[in-house]
């Protein structure tokens, strides 16, 4: 979270540091991305690899530049993210009316965590021409989870369940380009990688070590969309 706040702080104070004439620019993207994660979570025995799902989700940002070639940007994001993954289900810690006292094996089939994404990065510009602008983005996005829908071996249990916190951080890097259209508005292509995202515990979850699991994982994401100065 400390490197959140020194990112928003940095932005914050970019009009103040900025050496030349103030540019704005707002994009708006469409993300798919391949959310990378286990293939199960709860078995102590059975085998364990890395497997992709197919998630797209979609994001608008605020970008400033800095210089001519450096510049920063914060957006707000969302994306209902499905893994397709097996976890026990503790049907004890479910509300009401889905709470349950039965001792029966739940296992998911899969899992979609509905996400609220504050991205905030820096970028450089490595190629910048009047055809195309190549750049090195990097950033830190914080992931607010709203709620989350399971299904599960006992259809009885099957339901969205509201969350209502920080699921956690991720820290991403990768490039992009923009392709210019007209005089104000390009067309703005990115691939980003998530080298670190932390993920809290689902108290709904657990495995054959642990009362209470995260379903860790990563996801590699391309973005496009279009862009426009202000």
């Amino acid at each position: 979270m400390k490197y959140l706040l020194i990112l928003i702080l940095l932005i914050t104070l970019i009009p103040a540091i900025g050496q030349q004439k103030k540019k704005w620019q707002i994009s708006v993207q469409l993300q798919p991305e391949l959310t990378l994660h286990q293939n199960q979570y709860s078995y102590r025995w059975r085998e364990k690899y890395t497997k992709a799902s197919f998630n797209i989700g979609f994001s608008t940002a605020l970008q400033y530049n800095i210089s001519e070639r450096l510049f920063a940007d914060i957006g707000l994001g969302y994306i209902s993210r499905r893994l397709n993954t097996a976890a026990f289900l503790n049907q004890a810690k479910l509300p009401l009316p889905y709470y349950s006292d039965t001792k029966e094996l739940n296992t998911t089939n899969h899992l979609s965590y509905r996400t609220v994404q504050v991205p905030v990065n820096v970028g450089y510009y490595v190629v910048k021409n009047e055809k195309l602008s190549g750049f090195l983005i990097a950033g830190i996005t914080a992931n607010y989870l709203l709620n989350a829908k399971y299904d599960v071996t006992f259809a009885k249990y099957n339901a969205t369940y509201t969350k209502g916190y920080l699921q956690g951080i991720s820290l991403n890097g990768g490039a992009g380009a923009d392709i210019p259209i007209s005089k104000k508005i390009v067309l703005t292509n990115s691939i980003t990688y998530s080298f670190m995202n932390k993920v809290e515990k689902d108290k709904f979850l657990f495995s054959q070590d642990e009362d209470v699991i995260s379903l860790t994982h990563n996801f590699l994401r391309v973005s496009t969309g279009i862009k426009w100065s202000l």
